[in-house]
């Protein structure tokens, strides 16, 4: 079926609202292999808009401009939905991406303008029973500034020799997620001899949920005066460097502190500087759309952490999945921890530290992979019921995520791990691991 105009295209497409994948998949596709899930797409092509399947490099609608992605979504158990997982655009070429300009690059090519066809996916059901609900026309020069940004990140790394050490918190919208059919598959790069893993532009999880809850929104580029979070964070705090706690959320707020400080000053302090978590998405739109989390960690005087860093408390049913297809991976890869650094010992109390820096923190494929064994053995301990199988501190040689208590003292963490689905345990990053990352 051939298309003139957009507004043709999506005017068909409205048709596909309520199908499900058994109704369209005329070739039986998923019959024959229900683990690919690339098999969505083509079903949608060949079943709904009766093209051929193909793999070249032009859009699938290349007339318009248009390329065709199929996405899902969960909805969450506070009423909210998100979406299930990255989108992948296209493979980066090492050896290519390092003669390329963002305005004539392959990625920009070929998904500048992307029709998503999102479906909603549950877990109760068989693939061919999940239901399409909606679709979306993205453009990519919506978030432009973003985006290229992101390339360029990713181009000088390559550039500099450290493709094998892409990560995809280094960047806002635009990740490179690994795409080797295992954890240990590798290519060359062109400026080391260190092989790295194949890799894919891909729209992040935290940017698609953000494009997905935006369907009846529209932001411009105007809008975005940050390319990236810690670009945002350090624009509201830099003029309080060298100042300490109980005077910088005096200079905030005019309350002063002077006896029986709050234990939570640093965090009170970036909400007042920064903004409160539920309050972000508001104030600029790389808080919609990215993957972040904003810290506050004392350190001593050569940067060295005083304390571990802490994460969510841990669901039970977070662990349900395999490592490869868990919420828990998506979420370290994608991840920009923000640090707020107080300087501070056993001689500085809190409230007389001083705010010495603004660090950033991502994960590279390496650590990924260390993350994953901690994950597994979180697994098996809920799997057989037994907490001995934990990953305490110093489980394994190389450990850099543990679990630990996060709750008040003696309230039995570990022993009433397994009577509600949120447990009073935490992921743990070591302090040793903070500071090589620093």
């Amino acid at each position: 079926m051939d298309f003139k105009t957009i507004d043709e295209l999506l005017k068909y497409t409205e048709n596909i609202k309520g199908k499900t994948f058994r109704e369209l998949d005329k070739d039986n596709l998923l019959e024959k292999n229900k683990k690919d899930k690339g098999n969505f797409g083509k079903i949608i092509e060949t079943g709904f808009y009766g093209y051929p399947n193909n793999n070249k490099a032009e859009a699938d609608f290349n007339d318009l401009g248009v390329e065709l992605k199929v996405s899902g979504y969960v909805k969450n158990k506070n009423g909210t939905i998100s979406a299930k997982e990255r989108l992948v655009l296209s493979k980066i070429d090492y050896n290519s991406i390092v003669n390329e300009e963002f305005n004539y690059s392959k990625l920009l090519f070929k998904n500048k303008k992307i029709l998503i066809i999102w479906y909603e996916y549950d877990k109760e059901k068989d693939m061919s029973d999940f239901v399409i609900t909606d679709y979306q026309l993205y453009d990519m020069s919506g978030d432009e500034i973003v985006i290229k940004n992101d390339f360029e990140i990713i181009k000088e790394k390559v550039l500099e020799g450290y493709a094998h050490l892409l990560s995809e918190g280094d960047t806002s919208y635009l990740g490179a997620c690994t795409k080797g059919a295992t954890s240990d598959d590798k290519t060359k790069q062109p400026f080391s001899n260190i092989p790295a893993k194949p890799r894919a532009f891909s729209l992040k999880n935290s940017y698609m949920t953000g494009i997905l809850r935006s369907l009846d929104l529209t932001f411009t580029v105007d809008k975005l005066e940050y390319k990236t979070i810690d670009e945002y964070v350090y624009a509201q705090v830099k003029k309080f460097i060298g100042k300490t706690q109980i005077d910088i959320y005096f200079a905030l707020s005019g309350i002063e502190y002077k006896n029986d400080i709050p234990k939570n000053l640093s965090k009170m302090i970036s909400d007042k500087a920064i903004g409160k978590d539920k309050e972000l998405p508001e104030k600029n739109d790389l808080f919609r759309k990215t993957n972040y989390i904003i810290k506050n960690l004392p350190v001593d005087n050569n940067d060295y952490p005083l304390e571990r860093m802490s994460f969510r408390n841990l669901t039970l049913s977070d662990f349900k999945d395999e490592w490869e297809a868990s919420w828990w991976k998506t979420y370290f890869e994608e991840v920009t921890i923000i640090v707020l650094c107080y300087e501070g010992s056993s001689k500085i109390k809190n409230g007389f530290r001083k705010l010495k820096d603004i660090k950033k923190i991502t994960f590279n494929s390496d650590d990924i992979d260390v993350f994953g064994r901690t994950y597994n053995m979180v697994k098996q301990a809920i799997d057989n019921k037994d907490i001995t199988k934990l990953p305490y501190p110093n489980s394994f040689s190389g450990q850099i995520l543990e679990v630990a208590p996060k709750g008040i003292k003696g309230d039995d963490a570990y022993l009433n791990l397994f009577k509600k689905d949120t447990t009073k345990v935490c992921f743990m990053i070591s302090k040793d691991f903070i500071f090589k990352k620093f």
